[in-house]
């Protein structure tokens, strides 16, 4: 099943003639525009946090409301990921009966004027405070993601509530490279922020492999207990580039970080981590948002039975 989501998050990437990101924003902050299955509104909002102003972008599934509200998937590099998501989102939702999931709403954020990234802001933004001798070396400013995510919390939230009945129990954060690195430092450190988290290509290296120290001391206070958090990690396998191989070292040490999280699963922690075929460290943020919206959309019931491997 996930093959053919993968072959349908790529032609949905590719189908997108025209980027809603690059589009303007809509003067009327409450307005939202109707799609053939969507409703989806954008708008400009600065925080007090951080200093940056953010574009916003949300797609509303056009179905009944649940009772208990939409789930909603948070998705950070919004400039490059909304169409993507907004797309793959409509089209899991239009069988989300048959794979027992709610459609889910999305959220995307990203910065104003930007087609794609914007790479000093993510950088900043993303990535928790650095060790003085790591940023020395640094061509960009670190250091931001406490900041960021008081502004997800205390300005993004309320924004998103005032226009959309979220389901406060089920709300996911979706991020890839630097924004993955956001996605795990956030579940160490306010896991109580979101209920369910994925991060894609997650920047593991950087301040030398601090967050395996992050994760260490998740560990030894057995934060994973009596959380009901859900987790997933995904890679592509070909995210070493030019070098025919991956620093052995730095593989072992990605390698444990994962499995580290493996052997903690239990019914109140569910994780799963994903290695996908031939998938460069770019295509694999396109290939993980399937697995990121169905994640986001499941049932509690259900996750389970959609990500884990068949028994034989």
């Amino acid at each position: 099943m996930f093959k053919h989501l993968g072959i349908l998050a790529f032609s949905l990437l590719i189908s997108t003639q025209i980027s809603f990101a690059q589009s303007a924003p809509t003067n009327n902050n409450n307005a939202l525009v109707k799609t053939t299955s969507q409703t989806q509104q954008d708008f400009i909002l600065k925080s007090k946090y951080t200093s940056h102003e953010y574009l916003i972008q949300i797609s509303v599934p056009n179905s009944e409301l649940p009772t208990e509200g939409f789930p909603v998937l948070y998705v950070l590099d919004g400039n490059a990921a909304f169409d993507s998501a907004a797309n793959i989102a409509k089209a899991i939702g239009a069988g989300a009966n048959r794979l027992g999931l709610s459609p889910v709403a999305i959220v995307a954020i990203g910065y104003p004027n930007q087609n794609t990234f914007d790479v000093q802001k993510r950088a900043l933004d993303y990535t928790p405070k650095a060790s003085a001798e790591f940023q020395k070396q640094a061509k960009y400013s670190y250091g931001g993601a406490d900041q960021f995510i008081q502004f997800i919390e205390k300005e993004l939230k309320p924004a998103i509530n005032s226009r959309i009945k979220i389901n406060p129990q089920q709300q996911s954060l979706f991020g890839h490279s630097f924004g993955g690195l956001l996605v795990l430092h956030t579940f160490f450190s306010q896991p109580q922020s979101f209920q369910r988290y994925i991060a894609a290509s997650p920047s593991l290296w950087f301040d030398n492999y601090a967050l395996l120290n992050r994760q260490a001391d998740w560990l030894s206070k057995k934060q994973y207990k009596n959380q009901n958090l859900m987790l997933m990690t995904t890679v592509g396998t070909h995210e070493h580039g030019k070098s025919p191989t991956p620093d052995l070292e730095s593989l072992q040490k990605q390698n444990r970080f994962y499995q580290n999280f493996s052997k903690q699963r239990s019914d109140q922690f569910l994780y799963w981590d994903y290695k996908h075929p031939a998938e460069q460290h770019l295509t694999n943020m396109y290939a993980s948002l399937p697995k990121a919206i169905m994640l986001a959309g499941c049932q509690p019931q259900s996750c389970s039975a959609l990500f884990d491997e068949p028994t034989k």
